[in-house]
């Protein structure tokens, strides 16, 4: 496969989010049919490109495998020459390879495209994250903001629009819809996802009410107390802008698990 092939697998696997490998040959020797060349190995086990094939591939595709499980790559080193001689073959050569690992973009889910989501998202986007935004509001009525998303998902039953999301666990939300409503109902599609961080955009009146009819709802008092509100770290004036800062600025805060009282 030529190269610009795997440039063009690259950036559709960025697209769709996946995890994957890039192994390229940096040096061979012996009996490898290849001096160059780059492949992609997925987390499902899957290749797209060629390093030269053979007994050689396989076990740079194993160690690949692992790098993706892992998260970590490196240089390897892979010696077939004596193994092919020792059981009379000429598959052997020796290989070493640069395995660079990529991994899923964290995914945050920004629920409402207001003065301040349309803030949001572009800031994450910048700092990786893949943005899905949800909106009880018709698209063309919130255009300026919706260019920033990855996906836009518009549905009146905002609930059930976030419970219906196949994404992995461990997802950003940030919640900041039109009305203390929405945002209930927001809170309440969050809260079914296994999200490492759900914040939510307001005042004590306001949470402490939705808090009140989640909880006669069903949903527990432990589980209220996960959601960080007011949302963000209080670094910033009432500007939409540097709001959005104050919010990415928590999310990174939980994302690299560092400690409130030490930001």
């Amino acid at each position: 496969m030529k190269q610009i092939d795997i440039i063009k697998e690259q950036l559709k696997a960025y697209e769709e989010n996946k995890c994957y490998a890039l192994v390229t040959i940096t040096d061979t020797d012996g009996s490898a049919t290849r001096t160059q060349g780059k492949m992609m190995v997925f987390e499902d086990g899957h290749s797209v490109g060629t390093i030269g094939g053979g007994a050689i591939e396989m076990v740079v595709m194993r160690k690949a495998s692992e790098c993706v499980k892992t998260g970590v790559g490196g240089l390897f080193s892979f010696d077939l020459n004596n193994e092919a001689a020792e059981k009379g073959a000429f598959c052997g050569g020796a290989m070493n390879v640069f395995i660079e690992v990529f991994g899923k973009r964290p995914v945050l889910v920004m629920c409402g495209a207001g003065h301040v989501g349309a803030e949001v998202m572009p800031l994450a986007k910048h700092l990786g994250f893949e943005v899905i935004l949800v909106d009880i509001r018709d698209e063309k009525d919130i255009t300026y903001a919706t260019k920033y998303a990855d996906k836009v998902i518009i549905n009146k039953d905002v609930e059930q629009a976030i419970r219906d999301l196949d994404i992995a666990p461990g997802a950003y939300f940030v919640l900041a819809g039109p009305s203390h409503d929405v945002d209930c109902s927001n809170l309440a599609g969050a809260l079914t996802k296994d999200a490492k961080y759900i914040g939510m955009i307001g005042g004590p009146r306001k949470y402490n009410a939705i808090f009140d009819r989640l909880e006669a709802r069903g949903f527990t008092r432990e589980q209220l107390n996960t959601v960080y509100t007011p949302i963000g770290l209080n670094v910033s004036s009432e500007v939409p802008n540097e709001i959005a800062v104050s919010i990415m600025a928590e999310v990174l805060m939980v994302k690299n698990g560092k400690d409130r009282a030490k930001v």
